[in-house]
């Protein structure tokens, strides 16, 4: 009789300790996922370059006190398949709300990014948010080789 109190001591001090882990590793935030899904439609439905900037401005601001992990992996996906947008401050706002969500299966695409990324004319280019992105997700990206700018292609 004393076994099987101990035992069911035991089998709800267990339960006590899943019940209050549980919460921590399911943190898949579905009001942020969700909200980051539609603005990621609007940036690929917007019919102007200004509006698609001012779209993408939304992703770095609805990311800005995101935890890591807090949005799906079909939506971090997409995120990286509009780092393809030929406009480069698309490219810079989808960076910066990468680098919030440390979102480390960026990391090749924006590694891939950053050289052309060097290469841009401007003050303003999506060259620096993808290094702060990198370094966010414990990346030191390479220094700028800005010979590689000057080489015949």
């Amino acid at each position: 009789m004393a076994r099987l109190g101990r035992r069911i001591q035991v089998l709800v001090f267990i339960l006590l300790l899943l019940s209050i882990t549980t919460p921590a590793h399911s943190r898949t935030d579905a009001q942020l996922d969700s909200r980051l899904r539609a603005t990621i439609a609007s940036v690929r439905s917007a019919k102007s370059a200004s509006a698609r900037q001012d779209t993408a401005e939304q992703l770095l601001i609805l990311t800005s006190k995101s935890r890591p992990g807090s949005v799906t992996d079909s939506t971090v996906a997409d995120l990286i398949a509009l780092l393809d947008e030929p406009d480069d401050s698309v490219r810079a706002f989808v960076a910066g709300a990468l680098g919030n969500l440390h979102a480390k299966a960026a990391i090749p695409k924006l590694l891939a990014l950053l050289p052309t990324a060097d290469c841009l004319e401007g003050t303003l280019t999506s060259a620096r948010p993808i290094r702060s992105a990198l370094e966010r997700m414990g990346v030191n990206p390479p220094a700028p080789s800005y010979n590689e700018c000057y080489r015949p292609k």
